[in-house]
């Protein structure tokens, strides 16, 4: 009896712990019931939504898909071509496009450039991208990348995108620019503006540079453009500006001169005021003429044409070609062509004059100074002048007076004075000595002007074959 009694005493001592033994175990039963419970309803929810998503996405895009801007998630091929057709290409792609054309820049709408989307070829493109025909990897790599951007595939209308280029090089094509040199005589003062180089797009490359920029995803485009440089640079004007005189000559006009006549001078010499040339460059005054033709303003005056006075269009640019002439003798410049008239007339130097008429007679000079010179002209109701600066060599140029001879009636050409050429109304010769002297007065160069004329223009023998207009 006492020994059971020790037992029980013994359970009652230990009983509390015993039930708290219990009771633990229970709690720790319960607690992994739920954690399986959970863990199976977690793989049930997961499975659930795999399969969901698996079914979904077979035949749609996956949830957080981009086509360029817009949101194609969920949506099948064909509703998200439909959907990206109801949007400008502008919102799906870019507002504006930037083409770089040196000087200017020029935005576009992608549209004005011909541009277009391909929608069924990038919504395909698209749709395999995100559909590679493993889920799992496909699954694996949206998790892990979060949204997906599918790429454009653009078209370019050709017609349209070469129309828009060849406005853009309408507007900035341009021919070279030579640097330039106004001149205030009166003031000695002068201002140089620089060269611009000469510009032209090229269209084919263009578009080859448009479409390669287009595709790796560039908005601003250069274009492509050939260059054609000036002649003449500031910085050579700058050097030696052509701003001191180093030969004048003026010649006038004479008492029957016609309205006509004069207007022309006029004409030609305005054309001519403010020609730059450079060193070796040569100057035409047939290439300044150019097609006489009364477009250019011109108007009839005599010309001599087969020993005869004809009225023709351009009548008294000779006087522009006597005058230039002895100027740039004066200035030690290199003449290339001259040729006296048929008939001397007195308003010109007695054997220094020269004719021209295109085609026909030409005078032509070259610039041979070693500097930039600039030819100047004042042309009045009176009289022509001619003056070119540039550098001074120190060198002074001077005419002798004109030899003359005339043809005897034996034929020989013997020393006459001018009276006497007039007087018998022959052919005769001259011979103009022309002297180059250093800065020091030492004779440098000597040559012979030689000229031959029929007739002393001034009589009133000189066949006339019409009338000339007086206006």
């Amino acid at each position: 009896m006492s020994s059971f009694l020790g037992f029980d005493r013994d359970y009652q001592e230990k009983a509390p712990f015993l039930r708290g033994f219990f009771y633990i175990r229970f709690l720790m039963k319960t607690f992994l019931k739920l954690i399986g419970v959970f863990a199976f309803a977690s793989v049930v929810i997961a499975a659930s939504f795999i399969s969901y998503d698996f079914i979904k996405t077979r035949e749609a895009f996956p949830p957080q898909t981009y086509i360029g801007k817009i949101d194609v998630s969920n949506l099948t091929q064909s509703e998200a071509v439909a959907k990206l057709k109801s949007f400008p290409l502008s919102e799906i792609f870019a507002p504006l496009i930037t083409l770089e054309a040196d000087i200017a820049t020029f935005t576009f709408a992608p549209e004005q450039l011909g541009i277009n989307l391909l929608y069924k070829q990038t919504i395909r493109k698209a749709f395999l991208q995100t559909h590679k025909g493993n889920y799992i990897e496909e699954l694996k790599e949206r998790i892990s990348k979060g949204e997906s951007y599918g790429s454009l595939i653009l078209g370019i209308d050709n017609q349209a995108l070469r129309a828009m280029l060849e406005i853009i090089a309408n507007k900035i094509q341009s021919s070279p620019k030579d640097a330039s040199i106004v001149f205030y005589e009166d003031t000695g003062a002068y201002h140089i503006e620089a060269e611009d180089v000469g510009r032209q797009i090229d269209i084919k490359k263009s578009m080859a540079n448009f479409k390669k920029g287009l595709y790796e995803g560039n908005l601003l485009v250069p274009l492509s453009i050939d260059y054609s440089y000036p002649e003449i640079s500031e910085k050579e004007l700058r050097a030696n500006p052509p701003i001191q005189r180093i030969g004048v000559y003026t010649t006038y006009y004479g008492a029957h001169d016609s309205p006509n006549r004069i207007h022309n001078i006029k004409l030609v010499a305005s054309w001519i005021d403010g020609t730059l040339l450079m060193p070796g460059e040569r100057f035409s005054v047939a290439d300044v003429l150019g097609v006489v033709s009364p477009e250019k303003g011109f108007k009839r005056a005599f010309v001599i044409v087969g020993g005869e006075l004809v009225p023709l269009l351009g009548g008294g640019s000779c006087q522009i070609a006597t005058t230039l002439y002895n100027t740039v003798k004066l200035a030690n410049l290199n003449v290339l062509e001259r040729r006296n008239h048929s008939f001397y007339f007195n308003i010109y130097p007695l054997g220094r004059d020269a004719g021209v008429y295109p085609g026909q007679l030409d005078f032509k000079f070259e610039n041979n100074s070693g500097y930039p010179i600039l030819i100047k002209t004042v042309a009045t109701d009176k009289k022509l002048s001619f003056r070119i600066y540039g550098t001074p060599s120190g060198k002074t140029v001077k005419f002798s007076g004109a030899s003359i001879l005339g043809r005897s009636s034996s034929g020989k050409y013997v020393p006459m004075s001018l009276r006497q050429v007039i007087a018998a109304d022959i052919p005769f010769k001259t011979f103009v000595t022309v002297t180059v002297y250093d800065e020091n007065g030492k004779q440098l160069k000597k040559e012979t002007i030689s000229s031959f004329y029929k007739l002393y223009g001034d009589k009133t023998n000189v066949p006339i074959r019409a009338p000339e207009p007086r206006q």
